[in-house]
Order: C-alpha cells, then sequence, then structure tokens
C-alpha cells in the first residue's frame, strides 16, 4: 500500500503522524511549501502520478491540497481540520471538483483557524461522498485522535 501524507502550513513533515503511518506501507511526505501555489499543486499531481497511492492523509492547508487531488484522482482521503475554505480564495482547476472520492474529515469543534460550520456548509454544498468526525479540539489534532480517524475510514492494513 503506497500513501501520501501532506502536512499543514508551517508545520513539518516528520512527525508521530508519519512514523505511525509507516507500519501500513509506503509513506511518501514530502515537505511542501505552500507559498506558491500554483507550483505546489504542480509538484504534488506530479508525485499523485508517479506513486500512485492508495489513500492521501492531508492536515489543514495539506487537507486542502489531498481534497482536491483526491477528487481528482478518485484517491480516498482522510482530511483533519482541512482549509477548504481556501477555496473561496483560490481558484482550483475545476476538473477538480469533478471526482467522487469519499473523504473521511476530521473536525475541531472548537477550531477557530478552520471554522468547521464552514467546512460543513462546503461539503454539503458540493455534494461530495464524506464522513465528518467530530471531535472535542481545536485546530490541532492530536496523534490519538489522527490513529482513531485513520482506523475508522477502514484505509489501513497493517502490512507486518
Amino acid at each position: 500500500m503506497i500513501n501520501l501524507y501532506l502536512h499543514g502550513l508551517n508545520s513539518t513533515n516528520v512527525n508521530d503522524r508519519t512514523a505511525w503511518l509507516q507500519q501500513y506501507g509506503k509513506l511518501f511526505h514530502p515537505l511542501v511549501s505552500y507559498k506558491n501555489l500554483p507550483a505546489t499543486f504542480q509538484y504534488l499531481d506530479h508525485l499523485v502520478r508517479r506513486y500512485r497511492p492508495q489513500v492521501i492523509i492531508g492536515s489543514s492547508m495539506g487537507g486542502y491540497m489531498a481534497f482536491h487531488l483526491g477528487q481528482y484522482y478518485h484517491i480516498p482521503t482522510i482530511l483533519l481540520n482541512p482549509a477548504l475554505i481556501m477555496t473561496n480564495i483560490i481558484k482550483p482547476d475545476n476538473r477538480l471538483m469533478a471526482g467522487d472520492s469519499m473523504h473521511h474529515i476530521s473536525i475541531g469543534i472548537k477550531d477557530e483557524i478552520i471554522p468547521p460550520v464552514t467546512t460543513k456548509l462546503l461539503l454539503n454544498k458540493w455534494q461530495i461522498p464524506h464522513k465528518i468526525y467530530e471531535y472535542d479540539m481545536g485546530h490541532e489534532t492530536p496523534i490519538e485522535t489522527f490513529k482513531e480517524v485513520c482506523l475508522k475510514s477502514g484505509l489501513f492494513k497493517k502490512i507486518f
């Protein structure tokens, strides 16, 4: 199994999440700069086409990228407080909204950075297949919550 993990803005690509995910197969977790979003999309698009991950996991801004890549390539995603609100500011290529992949989304009901109500409204407006897991947390997703969402998604099987 090949997975792609996209960290959030001002975060790192090596952390307790990536360490945990490695038990589920080959993991690509590039260090991503979100300063030039068109170039970032192009780079991540290249990674997805080259490595063909079975799951894309993304946190915050990485969740925004994971969402659109999953839609376009029909790859299921796990999104942690995804910055879907960025779609109102940055218009991705229209073809990215055409997919039908399933999105498993962890939302912190106390998130003051990405308002949970906005995420829900956008998903309902777009009529995208999704399952929301709400947690009593802010924007940061604790490792135990991350593991729980990954396992609830049913997308992972241990390789050891």
